[in-house]
């Protein structure tokens, strides 16, 4: 499976959570992954700078981390963030892991008010996901998902 490095903040909670959440998530991104390569014309050099943790190099690839965060309900599908769809994906953390809940919300916020809107929402969402993997390693959240 194609463990993305845009959905750092999904993922690097993975490692924190419940084997019932983990196993639960894992599986909705395997029925995620399959959809969005062909949706947005990604190729399998596009895949493989994702699966090496690497920023896409392409505008397909760019369009991947879109297309998932659409697909997580994360972004709308204007390409806004989707506040209330991002923390309800998060939700499940805050009786499971509250300390991990809690710095989700803050790589949310901060992300947020940081990264300044794009017209291109492809890119938009590679630097919220940038962030995201910035912040998350700032606030020592698991490395080996960044390496």
């Amino acid at each position: 499976m194609i463990r993305v490095f845009f959905l750092a903040c999904a993922l690097v909670a993975v490692n924190g959570w419940s084997r019932e959440l983990k196993d639960k998530f894992l599986g909705r991104l395997k029925e995620i992954e399959g959809g969005c390569a062909p949706e947005v014309g990604a190729n399998a050099d596009d895949i493989a700078e994702i699966m090496a943790h690497k920023a896409p190099s392409r505008h397909e690839g760019e369009c991947m981390i879109l297309c998932f965060y659409k697909r997580l309900d994360m972004m709308n599908d204007d390409g806004t963030i989707n506040k209330e769809g991002a923390l309800k994906l998060v939700d499940p953390l805050r009786t499971d892991d509250p300390d991990l809940y809690l710095k989700f919300i803050a790589i949310g916020k901060h992300c947020s008010e940081e990264v300044p809107e794009e017209e291109d929402k492809c890119k938009y969402a590679t630097n919220l996901a940038q962030c995201g993997v910035k912040k998350g390693k700032e606030m020592g959240l698991d490395q080996s998902l960044f390496e």
